[in-house]
């Protein structure tokens, strides 16, 4: 079970696009390959959970080296919370964000309901 950073279903508002834009050209290009690295990691969680995810198997997908994926996280620990972080991102921005812009009460409440029910349909068409 391989997933490309953007084949995704969970990685709607890619963190590739969230990267900062200022400083130097390495430091964004590091950015830019852990958003990546963050990205196909939650690509594979939807599949296969936090607990399956392993550095080894991310770095074959991204076409790197386990040291290469190591060296943004330090740990497969801190991998999984860069994960869980973006989830809880996406859901910010997929599920309470655009509900909260719904009139107070019943209106909000169903729209928050509606939406948590269409990424809960998308987490379970692709796994998790």
């Amino acid at each position: 079970m391989s997933a490309t950073p953007s084949s995704s279903p969970a990685s709607h508002v890619s963190r590739t696009s969230r990267a900062r834009s200022g400083g130097s050209r390495a430091l964004q290009k590091g950015q830019q390959t852990k958003a990546a690295i963050i990205d196909a990691a939650l690509g594979q969680a939807t599949h296969i959970g936090l607990e399956g995810l392993s550095i080894g198997a991310l770095a074959e997908v991204m076409g790197m080296s386990k040291s290469g994926v190591f060296a943004h996280f330090g740990s497969r620990e801190e991998l999984q919370v860069s994960v869980i972080r973006e989830y809880h991102h996406c859901f910010e921005q997929e599920v309470f964000f655009p509900a909260m812009a719904a009139p107070r009460g019943v209106a909000r409440l169903r729209a928050l309901f509606d939406n948590w029910m269409k990424r809960t349909s998308i987490e379970i068409d692709s796994g998790c």
